[in-house]
């Protein structure tokens, strides 16, 4: 077996698929792509709606040290770990955040060359939009973008609540103002969900010069006078194998994988690794400015017992399942969080709050242990804040590979997070309220028996029921200096000449709203560093 590579890609998420295709597509030489994960063959990777079950059963099973902002509850932050990566198990959502994100990486962050201008031809280089023909959008690229097909009553009076609440209905949220509440286009097609693997690297995954490997822990990336030579890996556990590289090496496994992989190897926080007995061949600080999106579920029940409570079970599921699969069409095309929005809470000029609407109460992702909500007809009103300021970081448990990280996010370490996360609860019950929805909901049950005024109860409550949106990002910061940062703005990693972080991880400040986007058009950026840069 020839073991030697032009590329190595660690990891074959949502950004590292986007890579390997775009260096394939150039003629770029050969790459070898590992995957910690196994293949996406499921069905469940294909429905849109059996989201809740697919994430369960293919993710890393990462948990926070406990938080001490959040009553010193350890929180779930699990990550895809599968083909796609979170493309494969997320919500779908395709969102790309505000302009002014970017803008501020470029002000606030000293990263000049990501300002939104800089960054919007590579959104629309990935985009193949079905419906949206404007300056923001794209319509040839390998990423489907559509409309919803299947519109939930529950979702719908939900985006009539906003209206009442003053929002402006809006059919972009990732044109030039992200404001307003509607229905969130999504990464799925014809009925099927369009992750990076079935999209960008389907179209490659017969080409000769890929070599796609599932199962493949990395242990370390081997390195040489600041030049990586080659990773060092392991499939299902068996004895290590080194491959080779000859121009570069892509760490592309998110926002908790490619620190960890990094600090394995000996590249960050001197004390940290002088600790563990890694020998350190660049101090960075990887692992700082590790944070994250957080939410939590405003659920009430409903009179109208048309949620999706029970669809899953019985002759119901039969008929849902016989629908998709003949006709394509239907409840199971549904990503569930099927319309949302974002609202200025704070009047400063733009939204920092997000909405997402379920057509049935969110018992998905509560931390062991917890309580599950009421088996009961219902819907949930998702909020969050979405410019996260607290800041936590990453460290490695041990000089294992398979040991899990320690993660200490520093949830609500800020008074800004925390009083705007207060102001998402109030605009989430403020919702409620609305005659679209007053006409239906019988009774309010999280937060319950609390006036949207009565601040010291809802930050209670808050602290007690907040939960990741499953957006980490950040620790492998990009900049300019080595002191404060770990990737160059080309996103080479420091020191190194032949070694890049493309992924969430290397975003300054974690872009408003859902992360999947973020992740691809790093990806396109980073493929086009590769190639012309």
């Amino acid at each position: 077996m020839n073991n030697d590579y032009d590329y190595i890609i660690i990891g074959a998420g949502s950004a590292g698929c986007v890579v390997a295709t775009r260096l394939l597509q150039a003629k770029a030489g050969r790459i070898l792509v590992l995957e910690a994960g196994t293949k996406d063959s499921s069905l469940f990777h294909t429905i849109p709606a059996t989201v809740i079950k697919v994430f369960q059963q293919k993710s890393w099973p990462y948990m926070t040290v406990p938080q001490e902002h959040c009553n010193h509850r350890e929180m779930i932050l699990a990550q895809g770990k599968v083909l796609g990566g979170g493309s494969s198990v997320n919500g779908m959502v395709y969102c790309r955040g505000q302009r002014q994100d970017y803008d501020l990486w470029a002000s606030e962050w000293g990263c000049d060359q990501w300002s939104y201008q800089d960054v919007l031809p590579f959104f629309k280089k990935a985009e193949k939009n079905e419906s949206l023909a404007d300056e923001y959008h794209g319509q040839s690229g390998i990423l489907p973008v559509s409309e919803n097909r299947y519109r939930h009553p529950l979702t719908l009076a939900c985006i009539r609540a906003g209206q009442q609440m003053g929002m402006n209905y809006v059919n972009d949220m990732n044109g030039w103002d992200q404001a307003g509440v509607g229905f969130y286009q999504t990464t799925t097609q014809n009925g099927e969900r369009a992750s990076t693997s079935k999209t960008y690297l389907k179209s490659v995954e017969h080409h000769p010069d890929i070599t796609i490997v599932t199962d493949a822990l990395v242990h370390k990336i081997e390195t040489q006078d600041h030049q990586a030579t080659g990773v060092t890996y392991s499939i299902a556990g068996q004895a290590t194998v080194t491959a080779l590289v000859r121009k570069e090496v892509i760490v592309s496994a998110g926002a908790i994988g490619s620190p960890k992989v990094l600090l394995l190897s000996g590249i960050g926080p001197k004390q940290h690794l002088d600790k563990l007995d890694i020998q350190c061949i660049q101090d960075l600080p990887v692992g700082e400015n590790f944070h994250d999106h957080l939410h939590m579920s405003v659920n009430a029940t409903v009179t109208t017992q048309n949620s999706l409570l029970g669809e899953d079970h019985g002759l119901k599921a039969v008929r849902h399942f016989l629908q998709w699969r003949f006709t394509r069409s239907g409840l199971l095309t549904s990503n569930i969080l099927e319309g949302g929005g974002f609202i200025d809470t704070n009047k400063h000029g733009r939204p920092d709050v997000q909405f997402h609407f379920l057509p049935v109460l969110d018992n998905f992702d509560n931390t062991p242990g917890e309580k599950t909500a009421a088996q009961a007809h219902g819907l949930t009103i998702k909020v969050g804040h979405v410019q996260p300021k607290a800041r936590g970081y990453l460290r490695l448990s041990s000089k294992d590979p398979n040991a899990l990280p320690i993660i200490d996010p520093n949830y609500l370490g800020h008074q800004d997070d925390i009083d705007a996360n207060i102001r998402a609860v109030q605009a989430g019950l403020r919702l409620l309220q609305q005659p679209a929805l007053k006409a239906i909901v019988k009774e309010v049950i999280e937060p319950a028996n609390i006036d949207p005024d009565n601040v010291d109860a809802i930050n209670k409550w808050m602290r007690q029921n907040i939960k990741t949106v499953y957006h980490p990002a950040g620790s492998c910061k990009m900049g300019n200096e080595p002191k404060n940062s770990v990737t160059d703005q080309t996103l080479k990693v420091h020191g190194f000449q032949n070694l890049r972080v493309i992924d969430c991880s290397i975003c300054p400040q974690v872009p408003s709203g859902n992360t999947n986007a973020v992740a691809i058009m790093i990806g396109e950026r980073g493929a086009d560093f590769i190639l012309n840069h």
